[in-house]
């Protein structure tokens, strides 16, 4: 399993919502039932890719 970014719209009671969300799946990309699973009123999203581990912060950097 592995935790993928998703850019997201989702559709609520005052209108849309748009955000960032974290995404678990074994897949190399999640499904739309997936990130539907997670974001409530999920419409569409883009890939982002995966997330860091914990002991990443930016492109190859460690944390302290």
């Amino acid at each position: 399993m592995r935790t993928h970014l998703i850019a997201y719209l989702a559709r609520t009671r005052d209108g849309a919502q748009q955000g960032v969300a974290r995404v678990l799946s074994a897949r190399d990309r999640p499904s739309w039932h997936e990130c539907a699973a997670v974001v409530p009123g999920y419409l569409i999203g883009q890939y982002l890719g995966a997330a860091p581990g914990p002991d990443e912060t930016r492109r190859g950097r460690r944390a302290a």
